[in-house]
């Protein structure tokens, strides 16, 4: 009798232990189901702050080198005044005029005179190297950094035929911040913001306004700065 009793007692601790298993069961699901919520929510946090901060767009960028370089501001209206810089101005014509603003007899004239059109992208050099800014392409079109500009008064009143001083058609010329001296040459100082002057060119197609515009800056480095800008809009 004593036997039989101690064989049922063991039989009827089974089932405890197996529901105490299921119970474990169910914790360690819940448990991973929580991680996988948490380390979800905290990716798109970040992916998302990314696209609001108008840093970079797209995978590639992301960079020990991107990193360096931060995009803090551009403009591409159709208007006045770009990045409150006076006298900079895009005609109203609801795109940014290139390859239709660079004809015969257009050439290198400013837009209220039938001439292309301007970017303008403050950026910041975060590394603690100079950078030097070997061109820069809008939607695969090169765009090169133009000597000529160099350490002249920006002067867009005037065609650079008449006195003028700007970037010719198809190149850039780049402005320490608050100044409208173009720097002496390409290169950006460890910790210094600049803004990039860019003239679009017979290279570039006219751009319609709310139009996504990728953005490359070669620095010498083995993989190009990239970013994805919108036209029409300034940030």
């Amino acid at each position: 009798m004593n036997d039989n009793f101690k064989f049922n007692s063991k039989l009827e601790k089974k089932p405890k232990l197996c529901k105490r298993r299921g119970i474990a069961d169910i914790i360690s699901t819940m448990l991973l189901m929580g991680i996988t919520v948490t380390g979800a929510t905290t990716l798109t946090y970040f992916v998302n702050d990314s696209f609001v901060s108008g840093n970079l767009a797209t995978a590639s960028s992301l960079n020990t080198a991107t990193k360096s370089i931060q995009l803090l501001a551009y403009d591409t209206r159709d208007s006045t005044t770009l990045l409150q810089l006076s006298n900079l101005d895009n005609e109203l014509d609801q795109k940014l005029c290139g390859v239709s603003c660079t004809g015969v007899g257009l050439s290198d004239k400013i837009p209220s005179n039938g001439g292309s059109e301007f970017i303008m992208i403050k950026i910041k050099n975060n590394s603690i190297n100079s950078i030097f800014l070997e061109n820069i392409q809008l939607n695969n079109v090169l765009h090169k950094w133009d000597s000529q500009t160099s350490d002249f008064s920006l002067n867009t009143l005037q065609d650079l035929s008449s006195g003028g001083n700007y970037p010719h058609d198809g190149t850039f010329s780049i402005l320490p911040v608050s100044s409208t001296i173009q720097s002496v040459n390409n290169e950006i100082q460890s910790g210094k913001t600049v803004n990039l002057l860019i003239k679009l060119g017979p290279g570039d197609q006219d751009i319609l306004l709310n139009k996504g515009i990728r953005v490359l800056l070669n620095i010498g480095s083995m993989n190009p700065i990239e970013f994805l800008i919108e036209s029409g809009n300034a940030r």
